[in-house]
Order: C-alpha cells, then sequence, then structure tokens
C-alpha cells in the first residue's frame, strides 16, 4: 500500500520548518493538501491525518468493511467544512484566490457525481 502528499511541494517547504509535527499537519491541512493512500485506482484520499489514522485502525482492529460508517463522517465533514468555508466568503463580490476555486469547483462535481453514480445503482450497491 503507498501512502503519498497531495502537495508535495507545500509538504517538502514545511517539512523543512522547525515546528511540531502536530502544527506542520495543521499548516498543510489548511492550505489544501491531502493524503493520498493505495494504489492503481484503489487510492483513497484522506483530507485529514485523522481520518487516514482512523482509517487505518478500523481496518486492522475490524473484519468487515466499513464503508457506510466512513462515508457517513466524510460526509458530515464536508458538510461542516463547506457551511465554514461558505460563511468565510461571505455574500460580497471579491476575488477569490484560484486555487479555492478550483477546490469548490471539484469538490462539487465529486460530490454531484458520487451522488448521480448512487441513484444509478438503484437498490443494488456494490458489493
Amino acid at each position: 500500500m503507498k501512502f503519498e502528499v497531495t502537495h508535495p511541494k507545500i509538504w517538502n517547504k514545511l517539512a523543512e520548518k522547525s515546528i511540531p509535527m502536530k502544527h506542520k499537519l495543521q499548516i498543510y491541512e489548511k492550505l489544501g493538501g491531502a493524503y493520498r493512500l493505495g494504489e492503481n485506482g484503489g487510492e483513497q484520499v484522506f483530507n485529514k491525518m485523522t481520518e487516514l489514522l482512523k482509517h487505518k485502525v478500523q481496518e486492522t482492529n475490524h473484519d468487515g468493511d466499513h464503508e457506510v460508517s466512513m462515508a457517513g463522517g466524510q460526509l458530515d465533514d464536508i458538510i461542516k467544512n463547506a457551511t465554514e468555508l461558505k460563511g468565510k466568503v461571505g455574500e460580497k463580490e471579491m476575488n477569490l484566490p484560484g486555487w479555492i476555486q478550483d477546490h469548490i469547483s471539484q469538490a462539487m462535481q465529486f460530490i454531484n457525481q458520487a451522488n448521480t453514480g448512487y441513484h444509478e445503482l438503484g437498490d443494488k450497491g456494490e458489493e
């Protein structure tokens, strides 16, 4: 299983700093960094290191699949962060940094695709 960061340039710059790892992770995540786990199409991206660690603990401690509970937690996190971000952006027109616009657009597309694809599965689900 392969582990990598999604924004290596940011990660490498932070690695040079002499600050505690906890702070490096917080800064990296606030700048939009995430963590990729897996290989060749079986990859999963975690927005927070705590999500990745919870996933690994569940994987180690339990037999069987826990995708539904994990998806529910991730959706709760998306709702929380989207609500918080919407409050920060506000309603007054202004220029947002391109990377923020890009992240919002990609998140919307991914959620829309997952939602549409799930309904196309009907009651079958995926086994």
